[in-house]
């Protein structure tokens, strides 16, 4: 199974590059309503408590991969591809690991994010509350566990079902010593994770080391002449970079268009 994320050109050169790509803690994620999905009652019967209150604690012990389906999503090209001037990049999932559940808290083949227009109704369980209270220990995954965790971390609002997200949610365990903004790096069972703190974004990424040949395919945004000729953000150098590398990697090269006769993008693919 093949999955796509899409980035700028820069952090493209440097997945490719360094063979890594970054997860991300629940608190850094765009939406707000993140991890919101679940209602109770409180001791009382009285109020509604959600779990804006454990977000904290999910996001000290679990990161987590955004991935798509669809590599020519012209929307997901102008919000997350830099406007058509960035990358795509395809990964095989089974190849990166992402789709073990003894390595991935979610795997991508049980991570298709499901979109509703509405909350469910409060739930007066006192069992849920301990329940909550388990994520974040060294759970295993099992059915009862997979439910749990998919309404905690697999349900937005339907405004982002255009994004027709898969996501990988693994566990974060490390310990961060002294110093925040020293990077960091533990061994587990399918890879090294290295925390890197990215002032331009102003938070850490946790980057999870890929292995070899798992990175299949590249798209060229519409717009990625840009770059070069007119923002000079990425240099001929760099542009050239990326291009070797994926030569040497094996990586199959797509330049995205438009189709003249719908609102569709097209792929050609290229040698350069």
């Amino acid at each position: 199974m093949i999955l796509y994320k899409y980035v700028s050109y820069r952090t493209a050169l440097q997945i490719i590059e360094s063979s890594s790509i970054g997860f991300s803690s629940i608190d850094d994620l765009n939406d707000p309503f993140e991890c919101t999905y679940f209602n109770f009652y409180d001791e009382d019967n009285e109020k509604i408590k959600s779990l804006h209150g454990y977000k904290n604690r999910f996001s000290r012990n679990y990161v987590l991969l955004s991935l798509t389906r669809n590599p020519l999503n012209s929307l997901m090209w102008s919000h997350y591809g830099d406007s058509h001037q960035g990358i795509v990049i395809g990964i095989d999932c089974e190849a990166a690991g992402f789709m073990d559940a003894e390595t991935s808290r979610i795997p991508a083949h049980l991570g298709e994010v499901i979109y509703t227009s509405n909350k469910p109704k409060p739930e007066k369980k006192s069992a849920l509350v301990s329940e909550l209270l388990s994520i974040g220990n060294d759970i295993e995954f099992k059915n009862d566990t997979y439910n749990l965790l998919k309404r905690a971390f697999l349900y937005k609002s339907m405004e982002w079902g255009y994004e027709e997200e898969v996501r990988v949610v693994k566990d974060l365990k490390y310990h961060l010593g002294s110093s925040h903004d020293e990077d960091f790096e533990f061994e587990n069972n399918s890879g090294t994770w290295i925390r890197k703190n990215i002032p331009s974004l102003g938070r850490p990424i946790f980057c999870f080391k890929l292995p070899h040949d798992c990175i299949k395919e590249v798209y060229f945004g519409r717009h990625v002449f840009r770059n070069t000729s007119r923002t000079k953000s990425v240099s001929d150098g760099q542009s050239k970079q990326l291009k070797d590398l994926c030569l040497v990697k094996n990586i199959k090269m797509y330049q995205c268009g438009v189709d003249p006769y719908s609102w569709n993008l097209l792929a050609t693919q290229k040698d350069w």
